[in-house]
């Protein structure tokens, strides 16, 4: 079995979801000669929440709730500015000052070609999915995307000087990426991509289309690393449908026997050099408890469990595409849905909402890796029922 190493990077705040009152954020976005700038984009970071400046370089989001977020300011031929803010009140007087990119603007001509097409391709695979999901998603500017591939070391790396517009029609949203960063490396399965999503409702052709797309955010939430974190920080994992075990990988060495009663499940494991070498993992039965997972210091929380964690969602089974990808038999019936987690540093802070501060000190793989764009959900939906079964 492929084993597909993904870090999904997403800078992104947090908010209550359970708090009612809500709140506004005004300001002004100019440039480094103080004159404002029309028609410049302004959004808090994977909600749906944001604004276009008027002919004054003024904006207003409105119905935030409590929290800390990162404010993300762009404009065409600037550099994209990031404000953290802090809201508890009304905020006011935001100023945003952005700073010209290097060089000169200059209209860029895209010209289609096989090779092209092929690695765009890729990128989609990787940054859209693979899923039932993925295949109901249009990028509907792929032109944006400037693609630099070397093909000697197999890394594909992707950049944009504008927006991405995904257009996501089995969750109901328009999504509008700012791509910060993004890496492909095809010897060992391994991506990194991050920057800054705003989501945009689309509008339903009728009730019915709306009460699908209710459904299926629902069955995107149930099981994914946002549910997960939620889960970990409510302390409701087992309610919720999560077991999590510990799980040890070592190097398959002749004179290495397994410790007595451990499970064992036999992979291959792709070095940074390309190169296959045998290992092995080792699960520990029973559930990780709650002390060796996470930690509250004075209202800080951090993930601090070391090894792996083997996360096994139990109340949806494996999409058949992932089994597909994987090269499962066809006779072969799906199961649970697990993930593997691993910390990269001792301990990796988690906010209120369960969002990640430092998410490139994390690296998941299996379900979590294949899930991608297809799935992502803003930190403004309202959760119906977490409990709820396909």
């Amino acid at each position: 079995m492929k084993i597909v190493l993904a870090i999904i990077v997403f800078c992104i705040g947090w908010f209550s979801p359970a708090t009612a009152q809500t709140y506004k954020i005004t300001g002004q976005v100019q440039d480094e000669k103080g004159k404002p700038l029309p028609f410049a984009s302004a959004f808090l970071s994977q909600t749906t929440l944001g604004d276009r400046t008027t002919e004054a370089g003024n904006f207003t989001i409105k119905g935030v709730p409590p929290g800390k977020y990162d404010l993300i300011v762009s404009y065409l031929g600037y550099e994209p500015l990031l404000v953290p803010v802090t809201v508890s009140n009304d905020l006011s007087g935001v100023v945003a000052v952005l700073k010209p990119k290097a060089g000169i603007l200059k209209e860029v001509v895209v010209r289609r070609n096989a090779e092209r097409d092929r690695l765009m391709n890729i990128f989609k695979s990787i940054w859209v999915g693979r899923s039932g999901n993925a295949e109901q998603c249009t990028i509907l500017n792929d032109e944006v995307i400037d693609l630099v591939n070397d093909e000697d070391k197999g890394i594909l790396k992707a950049t944009s000087d504008d927006f991405i517009v995904l257009e996501n029609r089995a969750l109901g949203y328009r999504v509008k990426f700012l791509l910060m960063h993004f890496e492909y490396q095809r010897y060992s399965g391994y991506s990194l991509y991050y920057g800054n999503p705003l989501f945009e409702l689309m509008k339903p052709r009728n009730a019915r289309q709306q009460r699908n797309w209710e459904k299926k955010r629902i069955e995107a939430y149930n099981g994914s690393s946002m549910h997960f974190y939620r889960s970990l920080l409510n302390r409701t994992l087992m309610e919720d449908g999560f077991l999590v075990q510990k799980m040890v990988r070592k190097e398959k060495k002749r004179d290495f026997v397994a410790p007595t009663g451990i499970d064992t499940t036999k992979d291959i494991k792709i070095r940074s050099d390309g190169m296959f070498s045998k290992y092995v993992n080792y699960l520990y039965p029973g559930q990780v408890p709650y002390d060796s997972l996470i930690t509250d210091n004075n209202g800080t929380k951090s993930l601090i469990f070391g090894n792996y964690l083997f996360i096994t969602y139990t109340r949806e089974k494996q999409e058949r595409k992932y089994m597909e990808y994987h090269n499962y038999p066809a006779n072969v019936k799906p199961g649970p849905q697990i993930s593997y987690l691993r910390l990269l540093a001792p301990a990796v802070n988690v906010d209120g909402n369960g969002n990640i501060e430092s998410p490139t000190d994390l690296i998941v793989e299996q379900y979590w890796g294949w899930e991608k764009m297809a799935e992502m959900l803003p930190l403004d939906f309202k959760i119906i029922n977490t409990n709820s079964k396909k």
